[in-house]
């Protein structure tokens, strides 16, 4: 593992997630890109206009010029620690923008904090955690946060559980878990994912099967999006390999 891609919006979600960016990279001396995609806001042509209209473009500079800032200062904070860190700053659809950076950089990891989807606004503000998750070609930590932005669980690994899943092989469990177990000595426990909820554990681990239709996902329902949701525990996504 040498490139670690954290992206940022500076909410109190993202702001938990770091202490995981801390432990991996000070685990595997991975360099951490930090990455902020701002979507400027486009004004709605079709409503009448209030007032000078450049005030909004004025606003959307300001925010951006904000952003950097605290980008840049970010940076500064995490190399003053001893880590490597590199900038990314890009403007689009906050998805795709994560999702380009991850495959342009050669990202080996993407670490995203997520907060409790309880509600539609939450579920629309998480939606970048899941398309990510989702879409991406690299593994995806997602570190669940409390609703005031704490982390739930220290950032620690000292047991890993692996969700056993039908299609799951032993070779995908040892190639996805070997060398977490070897960096953080932790302990490896393989279950079913009726176990995972209770199990009592710093870090689970499962691989996402994208589903072939409606009666697939029907019959077979995504478990990572369930995990994704509810699990107080940071959960490792892997992605099938094509």
């Amino acid at each position: 593992m040498t490139n670690l891609l954290f992206p940022t919006d500076f909410s109190a979600n993202t702001t938990a997630a770091q202490d995981w960016v801390r432990l991996f990279a000070r685990k595997t001396g991975a360099t951490i890109t930090l990455l902020h995609v701002f979507q400027p806001m486009v004004p709605d042509s079709t409503l009448p206009t209030m007032g000078d209209p450049g005030l909004g473009l004025i606003a959307s500079q300001e925010i951006e010029d904000i952003s950097r800032e605290r980008l840049g200062k970010l940076a500064d904070e995490l190399r003053a620690e001893g880590l490597s860190v590199e900038v990314e700053w890009r403007i689009g659809f906050v998805d795709d923008g994560i999702l380009d950076a991850a495959k342009e950089r050669s990202a080996d990891l993407i670490v995203m904090g997520r907060s409790d989807l309880s509600t539609f606004f939450d579920r629309l503000a998480g939606s970048a955690v899941s398309d990510v998750a989702d879409d991406a070609k690299c593994p995806v930590l997602i570190v669940p946060t409390t609703p005031e932005g704490h982390a739930i669980r220290p950032a620690q690994v000292h047991t890993i559980a692996y969700a056993m899943q039908p299609q799951t092989t032993n070779a995908d469990v040892t190639f996805q878990t070997s060398s977490l177990v070897d960096t953080f000595d932790a302990q490896l426990l393989i279950l079913t994912e009726d176990k995972i909820e209770t199990a009592h554990v710093d870090l689970i681990v499962m691989q996402l099967y994208p589903s072939s239709g409606f009666l697939d996902s029907l019959f077979h329902p995504n478990h990572v999006a369930k995990l994704i949701e509810k699990s107080e525990v940071p959960v490792l996504v892997y992605h099938e390999q094509k």
